[in-house]
């Protein structure tokens, strides 16, 4: 969106550890490491985190990427395209992948916190560029919330992942392999050099890729806050 031009702006960013996002498939269908994907479909969520996970995967095993058929679907088509067996894999996020792996008796080909050297899974905060700067008091204090509901995540992790699990309405089976991901979040300011330099990395990476259309430069899409 940023982009195409919307007048949106980060102001803070979050990286969640261990880094659970993977491609799945099936048990028994054969297709147990990534260059068993050849000639196979995939079904990945268009430039977003899916497909980004997809074209490094295959970079890393030194496969084409014509010769994987990408499937692009969002969340909510992708799980029962892969229940229903209409694509042989899922490249996908928590907790969508580790119901799909429970559930649909499926296992891990690439799994990002143990397979890929580098980060390319950030979440970001966005508000309107001209909002945050008219109301930095509020953007402050909105990303300071943010922060304490991250440390009480990392602090809580049971009793946070059964909050979520009410709303969620999945498996104790699901709940109970989140809670053991323990995981951590750790956030980043707009100021903070070293992370906007390894923002700026995976942004430079996927637009040399053409999953982003264009070349971005990160510094012109931040709000001070």
């Amino acid at each position: 969106a940023m982009i195409a031009g919307s007048p949106l702006a980060f102001t803070q960013f979050a990286v969640v550890e261990p880094r659970s996002t993977a491609i799945i498939a099936k048990d028994g269908s054969g297709i147990d490491k990534i260059s068993d994907l050849v000639g196979k479909s995939v079904a990945v969520n268009r430039s977003g985190l899916g497909e980004f996970l997809l074209v490094a995967a295959l970079e890393k095993h030194g496969i084409d990427r014509s010769k994987v058929k990408f499937v692009y679907l969002n969340p909510p088509d992708a799980g029962p395209a892969f229940s229903q067996g209409k694509v042989d894999a899922w490249s996908m996020w928590s907790p969508a992948v580790d119901i799909a792996r429970i559930e649909y008796k499926a296992h891990d080909i690439f799994f990002e916190g143990r397979d890929l050297d580098f980060l390319i899974d950030f979440n970001s905060y966005v508000t309107h560029r001209r909002f945050a700067e008219e109301n930095l008091d509020i953007v402050r204090a909105v990303n300071a919330a943010y922060r304490a509901e991250g440390l009480w995540i990392t602090q809580n992790t049971q009793e946070a992942e059964i909050l979520v699990q009410k709303d969620a309405g999945y498996s104790d089976a699901v709940r109970d392999s989140l809670i053991r991901l323990k995981r951590r979040w750790e956030f980043h300011g707009t100021g903070d050099a070293k992370f906007l330099t390894s923002f700026q990395t995976a942004a430079d990476w996927l637009s040399e890729r053409k999953i982003l259309p264009q070349k971005v430069r990160v510094a012109d899409y931040l709000v001070k806050a």
